[in-house]
């Protein structure tokens, strides 16, 4: 893409009775003293800028996506960045954020991962399906949550907030209180690039999701 390589990565949190806020990570456990922890995360590919992906999209309009990531970008790619996050959640958790195509009334998301589970997770993929079952991307439930500059030219990371269900369960990654994270980056236990650092530090200014959601929605 002519604006330049983006990537998206997803910070998903949950409410737990018992422990609070919680964030989704995965620990690449490759090698003891090398391993990291990080996000969902995943390139904003072509399909996701493409006209039949976005005639599919609600909740947001082009200029409202620039607005809110950058007024340097051009509107396809700004709406993009939303749809690779809907299409990461999708492929990290089997749940797809959608609405009725016809009415506007929201998709409970037991019905999107009983239609979609099975899906290939790219976008061109998920606006085919969507088209027939009369829906849309609901890119209104995902919110900007913080962009970092990458390390070669034109390149950036953009982070979005996706509030999960207390009772969801995610293959390959696993539940955690971010000061417990920090905590275990402290003690040098646990490595963290910054980005994740700070997301995390960030985090752990807040008990429960109510009060991430209204300040970073409040935007």
């Amino acid at each position: 893409m002519d604006d330049g390589a983006e990537r998206v990565a997803l910070v998903c949190v949950r409410d737990s009775r018992r422990s609070g806020l919680q964030v989704l990570l995965r620990r690449d456990g490759a090698a003891a003293d090398e391993g990291r922890t990080w996000f969902p995360e995943a390139d904003v590919e072509a399909g996701d800028c493409s006209p039949s992906v976005l005639e599919r999209c609600y909740g947001l309009t082009g200029t409202e996506a620039c607005r809110l990531l950058g007024h340097g970008m051009k509107p396809a790619l700004a709406l993009g960045c939303w749809v690779a996050a809907v299409r990461v959640l999708y492929a990290t958790t089997g749940i797809l954020y959608a609405v009725d195509g016809w009415h506007r009334a929201l998709v409970p998301q037991v019905l999107c991962l009983r239609g979609c589970r099975s899906l290939d997770p790219a976008a061109p993929e998920l606006a085919a399906y969507l088209r027939r079952e009369d829906l849309c991307f609901d890119l209104s439930r995902l919110l900007v949550f913080s962009r970092w500059s990458g390390i070669g030219p034109g390149t950036a990371k953009r982070f979005f907030l996706a509030r999960l269900p207390e009772d969801s369960r995610v293959a390959g990654f696993a539940w955690h209180r971010p000061e417990r994270v920090l905590t275990l980056w402290r003690d040098q236990s646990l490595p963290l690039d910054f980005s994740t650092f700070s997301s995390l530090r960030s985090l752990s200014d807040f008990s429960s999701s109510v009060p991430l959601l209204s300040e970073y929605g409040s935007g």
